[in-house]
């Protein structure tokens, strides 16, 4: 059948988006029906149902041990401790239920999403090494506070990452080591305060460098060493400047960073992040990627659409996927799904080995499941159910007939057929405290209007012994004493503490100690990457249209590619 671009107005927001004839071969490929919500809102709703950056303290519900966890005590659902939801004593299957034809299907979901247990932090538990306080990491050792990590070493305060060693306060971070306060680079060593790097060595304060060694608040530069805001020196010289600059001192780096920021802008940027890697890709952060449009941070993704967060390679036949990768194939409306996981749809936290799931949560090598919950190492379930393959197959084919004329509605009246994601009030997190507050925020009032739960309640705080403006201005003014203080956060006044192993980093770096508390850190870190949305404009050179990140407002000059790459010939 031949298709034609069709426009439609999406049930959420009711603003038109387009369906191409290619999304439509994809949606017949894997027998579902084209969404009815537009590309945004499927995110933003996928996207609720994730807490990745928020922990909070509470006790498990089987051992009543005191755990971390992504979950608060106001949520009024089972949370088991790591060690106790990984145990081999229970398999999901204590919950099951019996599938009622005069309900709709999502409903008798929801019900088994609220009473079966859930485990506290998202990790690969046995696989990480000395990993109490992560979330969302994989194959990690000696690692603190880091969130959406896999195979990473002595690595703090840090998110979106793989194969990093040895660093902290780093978001988006691969193959790397020793870095700080650097933002999307890649096989590096020694990178401090510098965005969008590759290749480089010592290098600081500096944005588009690729191949380059000794350079500080430089930008664009390629295969370039001992040079300061672009301006090349003599190996002599660069090091002779270098002492001028004082590098230990947090008086002289927080100047060198408002100095390095009016030199980036004065310097044209790229119409979107990506590489000579990349072949037909759109959207923002793509690298090693091939014939994939509207992504945002992928790697090694092929024949994708609308995805996120895709950290390990390799990913292919993909939509509307939000992470992480790892030999994931044809997912469809899935969150956290992969490690060699394939045809997974409208489904979160299915892995490893996956297949052939539908409608499911936190599925843990699970084949041949359809609305199960909390199961671990079944097939052939329904509703935590176990059947036979045959009984099975003739139960999932009513189900799913049945669910395509007979919806969930929420409570915004909204309907869900067989094809859409969980509805927005499935979810286990307030609105602002998940992770789609973190990339599309929004207001209480906004929220709740969506369909999506909030939490007034406040995080709580310490009394400090110690104000940031009192701490000392390098780590070699910095004794040991500095693990016992409670400090002050500069910008929010929240009370935060230096551990051990960051303090040990920070004098292998030979940098100072911060003067913000972790969650400030972690939010101007976000804020230094371009938001999740593309805009229609001109090459500011050229004047071709572009699809970029940057919006007309924004004080970037914008080159569309070939201007961009004209500038190194």
């Amino acid at each position: 059948m031949e298709h034609k671009l069709e426009n439609r107005t999406c049930q959420n927001c009711k603003v038109d988006f387009t369906i191409e004839p290619d999304d439509f071969l994809f949606y017949e490929k894997i027998k579902v029906p084209a969404p009815t919500w537009c590309p945004e809102c499927r995110m933003i709703r996928r996207f609720s149902h994730q807490n990745t950056w928020n922990l909070f303290w509470r006790n498990c519900d089987k051992c009543g041990k005191k755990t971390l966890s992504m979950y608060s005590s106001y949520e009024k659902i089972k949370v088991y401790c790591q060690p106790c939801w990984w145990k081999d004593d229970w398999d999901g299957t204590e919950y099951a239920m019996d599938y009622d034809s005069s309900r709709p299907f999502l409903e008798q979901v929801k019900e088994i999403i609220h009473k079966t247990p859930y485990v506290s932090l998202n990790n690969l538990y046995l696989m990480n090494k000395n990993c109490d306080y992560v979330n969302s990491t994989g194959q990690c050792r000696d690692c603190f506070m880091i969130f959406w990590a896999d195979f990473c070493d002595n690595v703090y305060y840090s998110t979106l990452l793989n194969t990093l060693k040895f660093s902290s306060d780093c978001i988006r971070g691969y193959f790397s080591e020793l870095c700080y306060e650097s933002v999307g680079f890649s096989r590096c060593y020694r990178t401090f305060f510098s965005e969008e790097c590759d290749d480089c060595i010592d290098v600081w304060f500096s944005r588009d460098c690729y191949n380059c060694t000794n350079c500080i608040g430089c930008v664009n530069l390629r295969g370039e060493s001992n040079c300061i805001f672009n301006i090349k020196y003599t190996k002599e010289e660069y090091l002779e400047k270098l002492k001028e600059l004082n590098l230990d001192s947090w008086k002289s780096l927080n100047e060198l960073k408002i100095k390095s920021k009016e030199f980036w802008i004065t310097k044209p940027i790229r119409d979107f992040h990506t590489h000579s890697l990349s072949v037909n890709v759109s959207g923002d952060y793509v690298y090693e990627s091939k014939n994939s449009k509207e992504m945002y941070i992928s790697n090694g993704a092929e024949d994708c659409k609308y995805c996120q967060l895709i950290t390990v390679k390799p990913v292919e036949d993909c939509f509307d996927y939000s992470g992480w990768g790892d030999n994931a194939s044809q997912i469809y409306e899935g969150i956290t799904v992969g490690n060699n996981s394939s045809s997974v749809y409208f489904s979160f936290e299915c892995w490893p080995d996956s297949m052939n799931l539908q409608y499911c949560y936190w599925n843990i090598s699970g084949k041949n499941n359809l609305g199960c919950v909390n199961l671990k190492r079944k097939q052939h379930c329904i509703l935590n159910k176990e059947y036979s393959k045959e009984e099975f197959e003739k139960l999932k084919t009513e189900i799913i007939e049945d669910m395509k004329v007979n919806p969930y509605i929420d409570k915004t009246g909204k309907k869900f057929y067989y094809g859409e994601f969980f509805p927005p009030e499935f979810s286990l997190f307030p609105y602002n405290k998940s992770n789609a507050m973190r990339f599309f925020p929004k207001t209480k009032e906004e929220a709740i209007s969506l369909g999506y739960e909030w939490s007034d309640v406040l995080n709580p705080n310490h009394t400090t012994t110690i104000k940031a403006s009192d701490l000392p201005d390098s780590i070699l003014e910095t004794n040991d004493s500095i693990l016992n203080e409670i400090i002050g956060c500069r910008d929010c006044g929240r009370a935060y503490k230096i551990v051990e192993g960051e303090l040990n980093l920070l004098r292998k770096m030979n940098l100072p100690i911060p003067h913000e508390c972790p969650k400030c850190r972690e939010n101007k870190r976000f804020e230094r990457m371009d938001p999740i949305k593309l805009h229609k404009r001109n090459c500011m050179k050229c004047g071709v249209g572009i699809s970029t990140p940057y919006s007309k407002d924004r004080p970037e000059i914008v080159y569309c590619a070939k201007c961009y790459q004209q500038e190194f010939n």
